[in-house]
């Protein structure tokens, strides 16, 4: 059903509000951030618009009244993927000639993928829909795919962006791994804290400050790099351990050295574990069956295919090794031979070797 400019404004920020992964919003919460940024004027207004999503648009949106606020059923659902039209992707391929001619083809490569996801996406989503109208009596799940747990804090990517975008600080409470698992088996790391878990998780993590520089995806986790004051280096967090999230109004102060080392790291790096070691060739020889996968589906920007055979297919890296990297070509199990470089070969030999010694203590 085609949608007023208004009503599609009005949509768009209601999916964005209830999508906020884990927090529910009420309903008068709701109606005053609508109110405030596209001026719905009541609340039975939300109402309807609302129900114009569940119908309309398939919008699994539910109520959980413990929490009093509306989530998605389908942590997945975004309302961006049923109603980006013909004439929506038009001007985005426009958009993509504008980068091209005044950022440089790095940056329009960069949106010509995303538009290409999109794309991919709504094929998928509108092939499905389509067969379940078709034929509903006999409508089957036809597509299978791994479940991805979403959340993770996403709600803070465009707050970051906006960050590095505006050269202003970041403020935010950090959980490390260590404090996660104490709170969950009821223990604490830090001398005089509670052992348990309740008062644990009253424990706020310490607050952090940051300048941030670049952020990164990798493996549906986010990340965000930047130059910590206090330690005087750079410093990476996760997103989904950051809480209280708030952009501060003091300028980024970046010294050039951390600067240039930060927006260079990750062209040789496989993964988010920063490296001490140099950049180096690394050479790997797989099967040839699993060569073909790694043809189909390079291990990174940098890899080259040095030897394809019968026999094995040899191809180069240009990475800094680190502990991604090791786990990465673990992973591959006989079907590969590290070549060099040799300090990488004891590495991954050591760890063959830690491993398989696991298996031999009742033997």
């Amino acid at each position: 059903m085609p949608i007023t400019r208004s009503a599609f404004q009005r949509y768009r920020l209601i999916d964005e509000i209830i999508s906020r992964y884990p927090r529910r919003y009420s309903k008068q919460q709701l109606f005053e951030l609508c109110q405030d940024k596209c001026g719905i004027r009541s609340i039975s207004s939300l109402e309807k618009d609302i129900q114009r999503m569940r119908e309309d648009h398939d919008a699994p949106i539910e109520y959980d009244k413990r929490a009093n606020g509306y989530y998605y059923s389908n942590p997945q659902f975004r309302l961006l993927n049923l109603m980006l039209a013909p004439e929506d992707m038009e001007a985005l391929d426009y958009a993509r000639e504008v980068l091209a001619a005044t950022q440089g083809a790095t940056v329009a490569d960069e949106l010509t993928n995303a538009l290409q996801k999109v794309r991919q996406s709504l094929d998928i989503i509108r092939e499905v829909k389509s067969d379940d109208r078709a034929a509903p009596s006999t409508s089957r799940r036809i597509v299978y795919v791994e479940e991805k747990i979403l959340g993770g804090n996403r709600q803070f990517v465009p707050m970051l962006i906006r960050a590095v975008n505006q050269s202003r600080q970041v403020a935010f409470r950090y959980l490390k791994y260590e404090d996660v698992s104490a709170v969950a088996t009821g223990r604490t790391t830090r001398k005089g804290k509670s052992a348990n878990p309740v008062l644990a998780l009253m424990d706020r993590p310490k607050l952090r400050i940051l300048h941030p520089i670049l952020l990164r995806e990798v493996a549906d986790s986010w990340y965000v790099i930047g130059y910590d004051a206090v330690s005087g280096g750079e410093k990476t967090f996760a997103l989904d351990r950051m809480s209280e999230l708030e952009l501060l109004d003091d300028p980024c102060d970046v010294p050039p050295a951390i600067l240039a080392n930060v927006s260079d790291l990750f062209e040789h790096i496989y993964g988010i574990t920063d490296s001490h070691g140099p950049v180096e060739n690394i050479i790997l020889s797989f099967s040839p069956l699993f060569g073909r996968y790694v043809k189909a589906k390079p291990i990174h920007q940098t890899q080259e295919v040095i030897s394809d055979t019968d026999t094995e297919c040899i191809v180069r890296l240009r990475l800094a090794p680190n502990r991604d990297l090791l786990m990465h070509l673990r992973s591959y199990g006989e079907h590969l031979t590290v070549l060099e470089p040799a300090s990488l070969v004891q590495e991954i030999k050591a760890s063959l070797e830690a491993t398989l010694a696991r298996y031999h203590v009742n033997a």
